[in-house]
């Protein structure tokens, strides 16, 4: 079961039990039919409108070509007068220049002395109180009652706590010493009132840009500008203020942190940035900017045929086009949109038309088609962010990573109209560019016959090289045909190598698709081929006759598999895993028993056919324990079908002497399905045909002609292979290859010389 099985929409439901069954069954398949349609189709609308989103919605410019760029075109005049229009980059770098040159506002408090002058006072009055108790602290504890101690404590930690000076214990110590509280605060207060005269601002010097500020006294209704190199940033007082400290208190560690700290409560800037009325100044200078930098005058030539295209010609062409949507107002903007709807929807048209017409199974599988338009959904949001990132080019998308997995996932025709959607996509993103899509048509076709037959995952290093040789021969090309600039040719030929080592992401984004929508790709059947996995060991260990058995089936299926065109690997791997069952019990089973046992000689023919029927059943469960892709379930089931224990049910008719009576026929059937693809009737021919030869005396040409005719053609009679879609001719084939398949098994060997006497020799002591 995948994870996609688990949610709501992709569970299936509870079958109706009742009277209402069959009537309760067709409701319930309409109402899946109706909203599995509704979902495809859902998804198929995202998808284009997805695409029409990511078209560029502001200056889609007529005129598609950059700088050092050959004009091909007709000589091009002037339709009107029109200005040239300067660049996003232009007036970015103009609205740069105003914030450098525009002073930003500071104002004045005006009565920043007296404010200092009651942040001292307040100080002061409240380390007075303070010192009596700091000393009560200090004295012997004994010399005091724990009530007092206690008091003292409680006292000493509020006013610490209210005052948030930080001070350390010695700094305590030293602050509330005789003498040295009012003198500490007063030369604080002195060197900040020093500052304050020049002007202390309240933020760094280097967050200003200007070379002047402007001071606004909102007392007087002045303001006036400064140099910003004769005030004090705040970064720059608190050096200051450093400085003059160490040469206060020279050699005392103690007394210069506790001077800082005081500086700290004390400190009031008195220029404060005034960030609403900068941002209003700065406005009003940026409003003033022109967005246009010179005139084109009507018949004016703008460019002519051959000319290089240098950035002056590309700004007129941008400046006309823009000019133009302008004048025309909304109607070419509908217009626009209109040709994006009716390009985007045809090229999405040809995909899922290929998918409905001739990949209906894809086309009706929900999740099949949930997987394909997540692929698709992704290359169109990196369409979009490359369109809108001067950073990101178009050819940095990685379009052939859809391309090797819709291969891997599927087949390389899915895949390569899948290639062809994207590229002509990226091209009418490009303004019908002809030549990024030819690119990505080119290399993701190269990257879809480099994993057509993959058989190892190092196969996708090679798709990343192949890929990049198919981008570079293109972008080469158009180097030395259409005269692209060395410059950009560099520039895309990295943004290709770059796109070729995100081709190495198709590896671990398998392993991820192959787990949430179950899907059974080459490289897992291949890992699953592999003998030594461990329920093939323990079939080999407890059934070693089976898996022999096993062996020779897988290659004479995948032979005759690969003899019609049909999967060949699958049909191997599900030949290796069919009989898994009888590794429960292995003993019941003619190939693992030993000449002088056979347990079945104690049992009723019913009771035989009933054990041996349940290695369909113990296989399936093995095998989903062993999570087994459906896709090599269904082998265990199939590869009996409904045929009938031939064996045991002769042995019941000659029990009851009669050829019908008190037999049902339904007891001696496996449980079936039938087969239902070329792959799981291949294995039923090759299972029936490599057990029965192995019964033969004497098998030669003739023998195993006839016992192959006769196999395949009760199977055909017994209704076997009316759902596997062989052919006469398949079967023909099929049986052919089955033929040459076992006489190379069977062939008659030389004889050396003297091998008879030394058979003779041995038969003689075996007697």
């Amino acid at each position: 079961m995948s994870l996609l099985d688990k949610l709501p929409f992709f569970r299936p439901r509870v079958r109706p039990v009742g009277s209402n069954l069959e009537r309760g069954t067709d409701n319930q398949s309409a109402v899946k039919l109706r909203r599995e349609r509704w979902f495809r189709w859902s998804m198929v609308a995202v998808v284009v409108a997805s695409a029409i989103a990511v078209f560029p919605r502001v200056q889609v410019y007529q005129y598609t070509v950059e700088v050092d760029d050959i004009w091909r075109q007709e000589n091009l005049h002037a339709p009107f007068r029109y200005a040239i229009r300067k660049s996003p980059d232009e007036l970015r770098r103009e609205r740069e220049r105003v914030r450098r040159e525009t002073p930003p506002i500071f104002r004045e408090v005006t009565d920043a002395s007296g404010k200092l002058r009651e942040k001292r006072e307040a100080l002061t009055e409240a380390l007075r109180g303070l010192a009596p108790v700091h000393r009560r602290r200090k004295e012997i504890p004994g010399a005091a009652s724990d009530s007092i101690r206690r008091r003292d404590s409680l006292a000493w930690r509020a006013s610490v706590d209210s005052l948030r000076l930080g001070l350390r214990s010695s700094e305590w110590d030293v602050l509330l010493s005789d003498g040295q509280t009012e003198r500490m605060i007063r030369d604080m207060s002195r060197i900040i009132a020093e500052l304050q005269k020049t002007g202390i601002l309240s933020v760094a010097k280097d967050s200003i840009l200007s070379e002047n500020v402007t001071v606004r006294t909102d007392l007087t209704r002045r303001q006036r500008d400064v140099e910003v190199r004769l005030v004090w940033g705040r970064d720059e007082a608190l050096r200051e203020v450093q400085s003059r400290v160490q040469s206060l208190y020279v050699a005392d560690p103690v007394m210069q942190s506790t001077a800082m700290s005081l500086y700290a409560f004390l400190m009031e800037p008195n220029l404060v940035y005034d960030r609403r009325a900068s941002e209003t100044r700065w406005q009003e200078q940026e409003n003033l900017i022109v967005p246009s930098a010179d005139i084109v005058r009507q018949n004016e030539v703008i460019v002519r045929r051959g000319d290089l295209v240098t950035e002056e010609i590309h700004r007129k062409l941008t400046s006309l086009e823009a000019e133009r949507m302008e004048r025309s107002g909304t109607s070419i903007q509908w217009q626009r949109l209109l040709g994006q709807i009716m390009v985007v929807v045809g090229t999405f048209l040809i995909f899922y038309l290929y998918l409905y017409l001739l990949r209906r199974p894809i086309f009706m599988d929900a999740k099949l088609m949930l997987l394909i338009n997540l692929l698709l959904m992704s290359v169109i949001l990196l369409f979009g962010v490359a369109l809108r990132l001067a950073l990101v080019d178009m050819y940095l998308v990685p379009v052939a990573v859809v391309s090797i997995l819709l291969t891997v996932m599927f087949d390389s025709r899915a895949a390569l109209f899948a290639t062809l959607t994207l590229a002509l996509l990226g091209g009418l993103l490009l303004g019908f560019d002809f030549g990024f899509t030819f690119a990505t048509i080119f290399a993701g076709t190269l990257g879809i016959f480099s994993v057509r037959d993959i058989r190892n995952r190092s196969q996708f290093f090679l798709s990343a090289g192949l890929v990049f040789i198919g981008y570079l021969t293109v972008l080469t090309a158009g180097l030395l045909l259409a005269g692209t600039s060395i410059e950009r040719f560099s520039d895309e030929v990295v943004f290709v190598l770059i796109n070729s080592v995100l081709l190495l992401l198709a590896y671990p984004l398998l392993w991820v698709f192959e787990r949430t929508f179950d899907i059974t790709t080459d490289l897992t059947l291949l890992e699953l081929s592999d003998t030594n996995r461990p329920i093939l060991k323990k079939l080999s260990m407890r059934a070693p006759g089976t898996f022999n058995h096993v062996l020779q089936v897988a290659n004479l299926a995948e032979a005759a598999a690969a003899a019609v065109g049909a999967n060949a690997l699958l049909t191997r791997v599900g030949a290796l895993y069919h009989d898994i069952g009888k590794i429960v019990k292995p003993e019941y089973f003619v190939e693992n028993q030993r000449p002088d046992s056979n347990p079945h000689d104690a049992l009723k023919p019913r009771m035989s056919a009933l054990i041996i029927a349940s290695h369909v059943k113990e296989g399936l469960d093995l095998g989903r324990d062993e999570n087994l892709p459906k896709e090599v379930l269904q082998f265990i089931p199939m590869h009996h079908g409904t045929t009938r224990i031939e064996y045991f049910y002769r042995r019941a008719l000659d029990l009851t002497q009669s050829k019908d009576a008190d037999v049902s026929e339904s007891d001696f059937r496996y449980p079936g399905p039938v087969p239902n693809s070329k792959e799981t009737g291949i294995l039923m021919l090759a299972d029936s045909v490599e057990a029965a030869s192995r019964s033969l005396e004497n098998p030669n040409h003739k023998r195993l002609e006839s016992l192959i005719d006769g196999l395949v053609e009760a199977r055909r009679e017994d209704g076997q292979l009316d759902d596997t879609d062989l052919t006469f001719k398949d079967l023909k084939v099929i049986k052919e290859t089955l033929l040459n398949a076992l006489l190379g098994i069977y062939h008659v060997r030389v004889k050396y010389p003297g091998e008879d006497s030394s058979e003779k020799i041995t038969d003689a002591l075996d007697g």
